[in-house]
This record gives C-alpha cells, sequence and structure tokens, in this order.
C-alpha cells in the first residue's frame, strides 16, 4: 500500500523539491495538492499528475486517501495549517522554519504531541552526502577537536519582492532562507548551544527583514560557531571546521545546487556525489509513517532551530557605539 500524501502549498520548492522527490519513493504517493486559489490548485495538480486540487484545507484533510501532508506554503501559514491536520490525525513533514515564532511553534508542538502523529521538519541538509562526510571526518577525529566553525550561504531567490523578504509572512529573509539549514547543521553536528548573538542589516532595498545576517553560538569551553546569510549577494556555499590538528573544508557543500562537492581534510581532497537530498528526506518521512524509525529531524528540532533564531533577533551583539 502506497502513503497518500498532500502537498500544501504551489511555489518553487513544490515544483523542483517534493513533487518530483515523491515521485522517485516507493511507497509513497501524491494525491492532493492545496492552493488558496481553486483555479491554481487545479492548474497545479493538472501539472504535477496529482489526482485532486484543493482550496479549502479542511476538505483535503477530509480525503480519506491522505494520510500525511507536506507543508510548504510561507512560514505565517504553518501553525495553523499543522494545528489542523494534526487535529485531523494527519502526518505531517513541514518546510523550514517550522513557524513564524517561537509561540507558534510551540502551539504546534502541543497539538502534534496531543495527537500522536508524525511529525518532521524538511530539513533536507541532514542527508547530504558532502555534510555526511564532513560530520563522519569530524567525529572520527581527523581534525582534532572542533573549536570554530565558520558557514556562509546565500539563497538563489534574491529578490526584494518576494514575500520573505517583505516580512509580513516570514520574520526574516537570509535566516529562513538558508541561515536556519545551518543552525540545524551545527545543532546535528555539535548539539544545543548555551547562547546566541546576531547582527541584521538591510543594506541595499531597505526591506524590513535581513539582507545579510550575521549569527555566532556559543558553545561554552568547546568551540564558537557562526554562519553568515546574505540574501543579496552572488550564490556561495562554504562551510568551514577547525580544529586543534587541521581543517575540514566543504565548498558548494548545502543544498542541492551542485552535482559534485569538493570536501577538503587537513589540505587532501576528495570529491563527493551528492544525492538529491528530498527523495531521501521523502524515504525518511515514509518509513517514519511505517512506524520503521523516527524521522531523522523532528519536532524538537524545529522548535530548537526557532528558538535559536528568537533569541538572536532579540538579544543581538551590535550595541550603539554612538
Amino acid at each position: 500500500m502506497s502513503v497518500g500524501l498532500a502537498v500544501l502549498g504551489t511555489g518553487r520548492i513544490v515544483e523542483t523539491g517534493y513533487v518530483p522527490a515523491v515521485g522517485q519513493v516507493d511507497g509513497a504517493r501524491l494525491v492532493a495538492i492545496l492552493s488558496r486559489d481553486q483555479a491554481r490548485a487545479d492548474e497545479a495538480a493538472r501539472r504535477f499528475g496529482i489526482d485532486r486540487g484543493y482550496s479549502d484545507l479542511d476538505a483535503l484533510l477530509a480525503d480519506p486517501r491522505v494520510d500525511g501532508v507536506i507543508v510548504a506554503t510561507p512560514d505565517a501559514m504553518h501553525e495553523a495549517q499543522v494545528i489542523a491536520a494534526a487535529r485531523a490525525g494527519k502526518h505531517i513533514l513541514c518546510e523550514k522554519p517550522m513557524g513564524f515564532s517561537l509561540e507558534a511553534c510551540l502551539n504546534m508542538e502541543k497539538a502534534v504531541r496531543a495527537s500522536g502523529v508524525v511529525f518532521a521538519m524538511g530539513y533536507d541538509n541532514r542527508f547530504n552526502p558532502g555534510l555526511q562526510r564532513m560530520k563522519e571526518l569530524m567525529d572520527s577525529g581527523a581534525v582534532g577537536t572542533v573549536r570554530l566553525a565558520h558557514a556562509y550561504a546565500t539563497t538563489a531567490v534574491a529578490r526584494p519582492d518576494n514575500w520573505r523578504a517583505r516580512g509580513e509572512l516570514s520574520s526574516t529573509w537570509s535566516i529562513s532562507a538558508v541561515g536556519t539549514h545551518v543552525l540545524d547543521v551545527y545543532r546535528w553536528f555539535f548539539g544545543d548551544p548555551a547562547a546566541v548573538g546576531g547582527g541584521l542589516a538591510a543594506v541595499v532595498h531597505e526591506v524590513p527583514t535581513d539582507e545579510i545576517a550575521v549569527l555566532v553560538l556559543h558553545y561554552p569551553g568547546r568551540l564558537m560557531a557562526e554562519v553568515t546569510s546574505a540574501a543579496i549577494l552572488p550564490f556561495s556555499q562554504r562551510l568551514e571546521l577547525h580544529g586543534d590538528k587541521g581543517s575540514i573544508i566543504g565548498e558548494k557543500v548545502f543544498g542541492r545546487s551542485h552535482r559534485e562537492v569538493i570536501i577538503t581534510c587537513d589540505g587532501e581532497s576528495e570529491t563527493v556525489v551528492q544525492d538529491d537530498p528530498f527523495i531521501a528526506e521523502i524515504a525518511d518521512f515514509v518509513a517514519a509513517i511505517e512506524g520503521r524509525h523516527p524521522p531523522r529531524a523532528g519536532i524538537d528540532d524545529g522548535v530548537a532551530n526557532v528558538r535559536i533564531i528568537e533569541a538572536a533577533l532579540t538579544g543581538g551583539l551590535l550595541k550603539q557605539i554612538r
């Protein structure tokens, strides 16, 4: 029996990520798609080969063919949709970040835990072979104890009219587009930090969100981990792990934009072939629904990530000097 999945949203990540990925996973099938406009929902269903388009969430959740939903809508819509899906007994794969605010995430967590459904977070970099290789090298002690981590990541969608930039549907731009992925990787590699600070800037378009952000995570007695995310600079990605016996450098290592990435460990380079992490993410979600194992990234990861972001936004590193 196939697991019937519905995707909420018709945006770029649905078209380029989730629709083709579900088609590559045995035991999964897209049976419904949701848009705020019925004509758009019907058109998307035809274009993607999905059985039915909906514009009413309650009607979609009442469809007996739907076992789980992929929430791929703007951040501010996640709370209501996740809570409704949980109450309807539908399993949930939620795009990042989990919600518009920590309060929203805690509300979602309460509903999910009360329902007992599977909840997975869309942190696809956990399935990324290049990052898995970097963690393998780090865990093996190849460069000793890592004391400093530095990441730089830019978003490929750099238009100031995109919904993340405007601020109504997302609390951040570069952070929620790419920075949140790096924060998840840091938690995967190092665990939860004790403190975080940040500096945000809108230096080109003067949007209400962040065009450039720098977040610093403090792990007392262990390491400092820094991420720079940007929405206005040429597309680039890099992760550096500096240990007391050498360094591990990953070029173009986040996401799925490059088929091959270069990992350099203490001066020796190797090429890692990248599989599409969305396929592995969907397979992991289906396996969790079938009870084979918990999702690799779950509700604790979603809440913790937004907790870090909100702490950075409200705490800050920048102090006025004049």
